[in-house]
């Protein structure tokens, strides 16, 4: 029998959930490959541990009399795994830091050379993900620390601010008019959105909230809408003319990799980016001084 720590927080997940669909998406994974990864255990076990019926998931017999075993597994491993990275981070050596897309391709090369000028010994691995997915990788201990945009407070995590933000209308060129929230000024109001066409970022970025509320609260309708994933999708939309993408204000760095112009919108839309580490763990040295090299990074570039 080979039960891996994989499997255990898949099984614990449906559990949980009493749904394959909520519990993929927090695991990362595809439905099917939760539903593979729930079948090999049950292979395993050589017992059933779900039964599926067209309203819920619910655990079988066998299931409720695994549950308890696996729970305290579960923890005592992700809690082992957990102390023997923390000791290794505690001693400088190794730093995971996750980053969104963007900011992994635009910043964090040149933070990079700058830090391990520095630190020739530090070793250090770049994960990208969504913020969403980032934020979940520090929770878990499976990095060190995430840099983003964080709304929401989460229990057993700290933030600290490294630079403030706003919001960007990006467009082609020539193709859309800016509207200044006063002569001279180098800004446009959301005005600039009445009845063009949108390139909007996914529900699930809260940039997207940010930007539905300002529209919703400056009575702006928008065009046609184009739903995006990544920011770098945006941009290169707008740079074709398919609408105005609206990012937030540290993106400007990418803008100079495509044919756009950009305006800041006003009023302001502010909030920081920030990076966030799990509370009540000493952060390294080294991650403290990396964070100020990125900061310093970041100012020089936008």
């Amino acid at each position: 029998m080979n039960i891996s720590l994989r499997q255990l927080r898949a099984f614990l997940g449906v559990a949980a959930s009493g749904n394959f669909t909520r519990t993929a998406q927090r695991l990362h994974l595809s439905q099917a490959g939760l539903s593979a990864t729930i079948r090999e255990l049950e292979s395993q076990l050589n017992t059933r541990l779900f039964e599926r019926t067209t309203r819920a998931v619910v655990l079988t017999e066998a299931g409720r009399v695994f549950l308890p075993a696996a729970e305290l597994v579960e923890r005592e491993l992700s809690a082992a795994a957990a102390r023997l990275r923390d000791m290794g981070r505690q001693e400088g050596a190794a730093l995971r830091l996750a980053f969104t897309p963007l900011m992994a391709a635009n910043v964090v090369p040149e933070s990079m050379r700058r830090f391990l000028a520095d630190h020739p010994r530090v070793e250090v691995e770049i994960i990208a993900g969504s913020p969403l997915e980032i934020q979940q990788l520090v929770e878990t201990g499976e990095a060190d620390a995430a840099f983003g945009a964080f709304f929401s407070k989460v229990s057993g995590l700290v933030r600290k601010a490294l630079a403030p933000s706003g919001l960007l209308a990006v467009y082609a060129p020539g193709s859309y008019a800016p509207v200044p929230s006063a002569k001279g000024r180098r800004d446009t109001t959301w005005e600039i959105l009445r009845d063009q066409p949108y390139v909007a970022l996914t529900e699930d970025s809260p940039i997207h909230q940010l930007a539905e509320d300002a529209l919703f609260k400056h009575q702006v309708n928008v065009g046609r809408r184009i739903a995006v994933q990544h920011l770098d999708t945006a941009l290169g939309l707008a740079e074709q003319g398919f609408g105005i993408a609206v990012i937030p204000e540290f993106s400007q760095i990418a803008c100079a990799r495509y044919a756009v112009e950009h305006r800041v919108i006003s009023p302001a839309v502010a909030f920081d980016f920030s990076y966030v580490m799990r509370a009540g763990v000493p952060p390294p040295d080294t991650l403290i001084e990396f964070a100020e090299v990125f900061k310093s990074v970041m100012a020089a570039r936008t």
